[in-house]
């Protein structure tokens, strides 16, 4: 087993990390001078990011190490304190945003005068089967913060990464880092990185290939001093000329020169593209050593790092180490990764071409050699290499059986990303000839939305335990885990359908099966049977499942399953009308999220959104728009599908609250985007349809309406009575198309619809759905001319709603609600709470809803008053003139006789008189 240096096991940490990618490369013993590089890296300090990019060559790595050694000296000879320096090297296989996040932590954690107990609250979150990035983030941003000095942050090779994740992970990263710290990323190519805003804000430095490339000086210093050969000043600045200050270019034509006493010949020859120029000059650099070296070369060239043991096992010598030493004496394209010079890697353009050298010359070899690197790697106890050689080696079999053993703790440090791409290298009979493999292959294909296909392979996974007598014959605890993870993936297969029986059955079925010491799974289950509840409409016992949930995610200990399960619980809470309870939840779970450090994350989004929406039921619509938006942000930087949906849904209700019909359509219109790229779970579809119906009607667009109802209508009519009362997505449907059919008169046939889903709505223990039909039902009957039944329907609704504080679920109907409510307290139901909802209502509605000034529902339609016409009708009350009036309000005459128009008016009189009687008849006064 390798010791030292090697790898480093920080104890709270599951995930191994190699200290070698933790190495600032060593400075080079003769560095030509590059005073306005390292000038221009100063100045990126006084911003957030420098960027350094440019093609394999150009030596990105070499002076961003110069510099950082300059600074240190420079701080010792001011007796300053230096800068803490953080560096990653990156590689392919640093692309799951687990290991990525564990191998950033122990960069920062190693870097200078960072206290040793830095990250530990990050790395307790990258416990969690799906770690929170964004909070593992601002766990790691707000510590950064409270260093007293620079930190500079360097990641090496950024272009290996190619996971969306991580890109976004780095933006959020880049836009929260605080003052005290510095992004440098070294690459061959731009990253996905939102550069031009921080172009914009002057926030960034570059350095490109026009900016490192040589000039014809600090060729000449590099052919002179640094490589030793006596060139003329014009064959120097042809070499210049023809690599176009390319350094990797300029040292191999250099070390070609080594030697050779017709360097003018090889100058004038030294000609073409820089690929064909790099590919003549490896040849002539590799065709220069012995033939041991070159065997050596292309021998070693087949791992990504190696040391001296290693090199011995691919070359069977034993001098691996030696060889090591003399090509780095050689400047022969060798990085050391350590201080002990144990490890090393070849320079990425120099091992690109040997391995194309090797593929040409000895494919038949290729195999042979990564299947001993893989046997090297196992036997000293680095896992995810072994298997990665095993797979270039085409050595399936049992690179598949070290996966399957690696799976569980790979799993369980959330490092899927890795596992996926493991088992999406794998032949598909392999992984569907093992359970364990099946399980998590199935898992990967669900969020990645293959459904069917992810069935198939848990199809396999049963197939293969009910006939393989391992399973058959053996203890049984490892054929029931498996079918209990199984029937837990199919349970969430069912629930993005919508399929609440599915989920039911597939999740207690799941509990059955699984071990009780499998808390993480059966967590996770507990809460999609919650879900399955609430999918039928069944609130109380979604509340009875989601309680259990909560507790199983408290058992389990994982503090983003018991955030995960209590905004659950909340949702539940809210459908049951108990907004108060719902906002106590959203804020201790606000409250828990930022002292762990989750409070950044897409979970939290939803949870802003919601607490959001709440607020604004209880009409706190400025705190509601501020905090919603915030929670589509985190929503949408989190990228979970059902989040966003939730979170947007939230956010329209408030902008149609609001009067922000536009805002309310821009977000359908990208929910509908989403869609369209996307399986968007019907309950998000159906949420989305019912406030692009609600949007039509606001404006008068009753064609339209009228056609998605028409396509609707022939579905609804064939479904039974029995599914509307159990099914909360028929529920939201059918509340649409009574609302349609309200506004096209056809009151019969939306009394038809109401009548069976107050039914529904009340069995189920959904008090908001209850209030809605109440209230349109008593619109329905008031347009039919039944007044005492419609007062009758108003008065269950406003004594539910007066318990729990409702307030915008009755401002939103607009003026024909109005007209009820002044009704409503005219005849002294629920009098006081009637018009606490009237002050509610908006003196003057928005531009784009002018048309609704224009509906009536007959004589007693009575509009709001605005807080200055109810001045001037508390005047006439008291029997003042115009005059007066316009003498005790300050205001003019003409405003005064506009002001009792408008009263007359909204309160359908034609004197003074009659204006002061009905106001107190309505208990306006």
């Amino acid at each position: 087993m390798l010791q030292g240096a090697d790898v480093v096991y920080n104890p709270p940490m599951a995930i191994p990390i190699l200290a070698t990618k933790l190495h600032v490369p060593t400075v080079q013993s003769k560095f030509v001078p590059c005073p306005e590089l390292i000038k221009r890296l100063c100045e990126g300090l006084n911003g957030k990011l420098t960027l350094i990019s440019a093609p394999a060559g150009f030596g990105k790595t070499t002076v961003v190490s110069e510099w950082l050694h300059r600074l240190h000296a420079e701080a010792a000879e001011n007796n300053q304190t230096a800068n803490n320096i953080a560096w990653l090297s990156l590689d392919e296989g640093d692309n799951d945003p687990a290991g990525f996040l564990a191998y950033l932590i122990s960069a920062l954690t190693r870097a200078g005068a960072i206290d040793t107990t830095f990250g530990r609250g990050a790395v307790a979150m990258l416990q969690s089967p799906q770690p929170p990035i964004q909070a593992v983030l601002t766990s790691l941003i707000n510590e950064v913060t409270t260093t007293p000095n620079r930190t500079i942050l360097i990641l090496d090779d950024y272009h290996s990464i190619d996971a969306p994740p991580i890109d976004d992970a780095l933006t959020f990263l880049l836009e929260h880092l605080p003052d005290q710290a510095h992004l440098v990323i070294i690459t061959r190519d731009d990253p996905r990185l939102p550069l031009s805003r921080f172009r914009a804000r002057g926030q960034m430095v570059e350095l490109r290939a026009a900016n490192l490339r040589f000039s014809s000086s600090e060729a000449s210093n590099f052919f002179v001093q640094v490589m030793g050969l006596n060139l003329s000043a014009q064959d120097i600045t042809s070499l210049e000329s023809r690599t176009e200050g390319w350094i990797a270019g300029l040292k191999l034509a250099a070390i070609s020169m080594q030697g050779n006493n017709d360097t003018a010949n090889f100058i004038s020859s030294f000609t073409g593209s820089h690929k064909y120029i790099m590919d003549y000059l490896i040849e002539e650099v590799v065709n220069q050593q012995g033939e041991n070296i070159k065997h050596f070369l292309h021998q070693t060239a087949v791992a990504d790092r190696f040391t001296g043991s290693l090199c011995d096992t691919l070359t069977g010598r034993r001098d691996g180490q030696e060889a090591l030493e003399l090509l780095e004496r050689a400047n022969l394209f060798i990085v050391p990764l350590d201080e002990e010079r144990r490890w090393y890697r070849y320079h990425h353009l120099f091992a690109d071409l040997l391995r194309k050298r090797l593929r040409q010359t000895r494919p038949g070899d290729i195999p042979a050699l990564h299947q001993r690197a893989s046997e090297w790697f196992e036997k000293n106890g680095l896992v995810d290499e072994a298997i990665e050689h095993g797979l270039r080696a085409s050595d399936f079999e049992h690179a598949a059986l070290l996966v399957e053993e690696q799976s569980e703790a790979v799993w369980g440090r959330g490092e899927e990303a890795k596992l996926g791409r493991w088992l999406s290298r794998l032949p598909a009979d392999l992984v569907l000839d093992r359970p364990q493999l099946c399980i998590f292959r199935a898992w990967k294909l669900f969020t990645a939305g293959e459904q069917d296909a992810a069935e198939q392979t848990l199809q396999a996974a049963e197939k293969t335990i009910d006939s393989n007598t391992d399973y058959t014959n053996g203890s049984g605890v490892e054929k029931v885990k498996i079918q209990g993870r199984a029937a837990a993936i199919r349970a969430f297969l069912a629930f993005f359908r919508g399929n609440a029986a599915d989920i039911i059955q597939f999740g207690r079925r799941s509990l059955e099966y699984l071990p009780e010491q499998d808390l993480t799974w059966r967590s996770t289950v507990a809460i999609a049977l919650g879900d399955a509840h609430s999918i039928k409409g069944e609130m109380d016992a979604a509340y009875e499942a989601q309680i259990g949930a909560l507790e199983a995610c408290k058992n389990a200990g994982d503090i983003y399953l018991v955030i995960l399960a209590n905004l659950k619980l909340a949702t539940t809470l809210r459908s049951q009308g108990k907004l108060q309870q719902t906002i106590e939840i959203c804020r201790q779970q606000m409250q828990l999220s930022t002292e762990v450090g989750l409070s950044q994350t897409a979970l939290i989004g939803w949870l802003l959104a919601m607490w959001g929406e709440v607020l604004a039921e209880l009409n706190d619509l400025d705190e509601a728009i501020t905090m919603a938006k915030k929670g589509v942000e985190l929503a949408e930087e989190g990228g979970i599908l059902a989040g966003i949906g939730r979170s947007c849904t939230c956010l329209i209700r408030i902008l149609y609250s609001r009067g922000d019909l536009s805002g309310a359509k821009g977000i359908i219109l990208k929910i509908e985007g989403l869609a369209r790229r996307s399986d968007v779970p019907p309950w998000i579809t159906v949420e989305m349809a019912a406030w692009q119906v609600r949007l039509w009607l606001k404006q008068d667009e009753l064609r339209a309406a009228t056609r998605w109802a028409k396509k609707r209508l022939p579905r609804a009519d064939r479904e039974s009575s029995h599914s509307r009362k159990t099914d909360y997505i028929m529920l939201t449907e059918y509340l649409s198309l009574a609302r349609i059919s309200i506004a096209q008169e056809r009151l019969q046939e939306a009394t038809g619809l109401l009548e069976p889903l107050l039914e529904a709505a009340e069995s189920g223990g959904q008090t908001t759905r209850v209030i809605e039909v109440l209230m349109l039902r008593a619109m329905v009957l008031q347009r039919a001319g039944d007044t005492t039944k419609a007062m009758t329907s108003m008065e269950r609704a406003l004594t539910i709603a007066e318990r729990w504080g409702f307030i915008r679920i009755f401002v939103d109907e607009g003026p024909a609600m109005a007209g009820l409510l002044y009704e409503a307290a005219a005849n002294g139901i629920v009098p006081n709470y009637a018009r606490r909802l009237l002050s509610a209502f908006p003196v003057g509605e928005p531009d784009q809803v002018e048309s609704e000034k224009r509906q009536t529902l007959g004589p007693e339609l009575i509009e709001p008053l605005s807080a200055r016409e109810l001045d001037v009708l508390r005047l006439i009350a008291e029997g003042l003139t115009n005059q007066e009036i316009a003498t005790r309000l300050f205001i003019s005459m003409h405003t005064a006789k506009v002001h009792t128009r408008n009263l007359y008016g909204k309160l359908n009189v034609h004197n003074r008189t009659q204006a002061a009687a009905k106001a107190k008849a309505l208990g306006i006064l």
